[in-house]
């Protein structure tokens, strides 16, 4: 079968790979969709990911939606032709931090399309992945496959909105890219009381007030950015940038001794964190979801607006330009892998 593989910083090939061997706890599916995400783009681009720095080849991909087409020997409760989501994350259960109910943070995860460990963990873009039964959320009849594939973002939005604790907030979202839109979303959801996207791109502002009833901000406007500064006008911020400037209009226009939760990784440098000591922020860290994943999945079913977040789809065939096209944030949101045929 093929698969999208990258081998080193800027070398993306789609290659032919041999079909895994099915264990009996495990289900082959036909890929729907798979949806590109800023980790594979980094792992294209730098040939890492914030820390995890690619090794070896690996297949990248954890955004993912297709159909049961082989069930391994110890499954029972999946028919062929199901449709289903697939959940990326396979924690240990077993070390501490799974005990304690806070599996995002196992010391032994294995998340699809990964190079966190050695050996790498292969991802989804293939024509036909493998994943344990225990990942896959089965869909109802009709759903929209490629919503579907929105899940896993969602589930990372939703985390971050738990963190932050954004009942009846203010809440200041910074980045307006697909974590961002999803945040923005799951924040009203979560009962905030107002929430304002900023964005340096203006296609960025328009797309995310076009899925929520959110306010949004040019981030590049220095005048209007210090205005807010100067009186500020947010409970909670959730960074969702990545970028250094985010995280310090975040600390700026945050009420003091609020909360600030960092969803995107930040770069190693330009961060001014005394704004922490001298306002009492807190800064809080998000890192992908804990059991967040299905009601993602029927929150992303349930919201038809969502179909506006996916702004690109191109052929399983067309890989340089999937990658070109989700790289481009001026005209994208979400860019998603469609199925060959």
């Amino acid at each position: 079968m093929r698969a999208y593989r990258i081998h080193a910083q800027g070398d993306l090939r789609l290659d032919h790979v041999a079909e895994p061997e099915l264990a009996p706890t495990e289900v082959r599916l036909a890929l729907a969709y798979g949806g590109i995400c800023g980790s594979d783009l980094h792992y294209v681009a730098e040939g890492r990911a914030g820390n995890s720095v690619l090794l070896d080849p690996m297949i990248l991909g954890h955004e993912l939606s297709g159909r049961v087409i082989e069930v391994g020997a110890a499954v029972n409760d999946l028919a062929i032709g199901t449709a289903v989501a697939v959940n990326p994350a396979l924690s240990c259960g077993a070390c501490r931090m799974c005990r304690a109910g806070r599996t995002n943070l196992c010391f032994s995860m294995r998340y699809m399309g990964s190079a966190a460990y050695r050996p790498h963990t292969q991802g989804g873009f293939a024509e036909r992945p493998v994943v344990a039964r225990s990942q896959c959320v089965v869909l109802p009849e009709g759903a929209d496959l490629a919503r579907a594939a929105l899940a896993e973002p969602y589930s990372i939005a939703a985390h971050a909105v738990n963190r932050a604790a954004v009942a009846g907030t203010r809440v200041l979202v910074t980045g307006g890219g697909t974590i961002g839109a999803l945040t923005a979303i799951a924040a009203l959801r979560a009962g905030a009381a107002s929430v304002t996207v900023a964005d340096i791109e203006a296609g960025a502002r328009q797309r995310v007030a076009a899925l929520a009833d959110v306010e949004v901000l040019d981030a590049g406007d220095a005048d209007a950015m210090a205005a807010i500064a100067a009186d500020p006008a947010f409970d909670v911020a959730i960074e969702a940038a990545g970028a250094a400037p985010a995280l310090n209009t975040a600390m700026a226009c945050v009420e003091p001794g609020s909360r600030i939760v960092q969803v995107g990784f930040l770069p190693t440098s330009g961060v001014d964190l005394n704004r922490l000591i001298t306002r009492e922020i807190e800064l809080l860290g998000s890192y992908r979801f804990v059991d967040e994943f299905d009601t993602a999945v029927a929150a992303v079913l349930a919201d038809d607006r969502l179909a506006a977040a996916i702004t690109g789809i191109h052929r399983f065939d067309d890989s340089a330009a999937a990658f070109a096209s989700a790289a481009d944030k001026a005209r994208h949101l979400k860019v998603m892998i469609g199925a060959s045929d």
